[in-house]
């Protein structure tokens, strides 16, 4: 069960009588077009976070973290 108001609801009655589907259909469409734009975002702002990495001096860093890591480890 969803609620929505009453102009929200009569505008996915419309565009299912134009596509010749249902509600559920409609709705389950509109959820779906959301939830990848959202994805698609979320991917091109990792993108972007991961291109300006260089500028921070991480470059190169890559798989070494590890060997950095025991290299300045403290002898027991």
């Amino acid at each position: 069960m969803v609620s929505m108001p009453d102009e929200l609801l009569a505008e996915v009655d419309a565009e299912a009588r134009r596509t010749g589907s249902n509600r559920s259909a409609v709705l389950r469409g509109f959820a779906e077009d959301a939830i990848q734009r959202r994805r698609t975002r979320r991917a091109e702002g990792i993108r972007e976070i991961l291109d300006d990495l260089p500028d921070l001096g991480l470059a190169g860093r890559g798989g070494d973290v590890a060997e950095e890591v025991k290299a300045h480890r403290p002898e027991p």
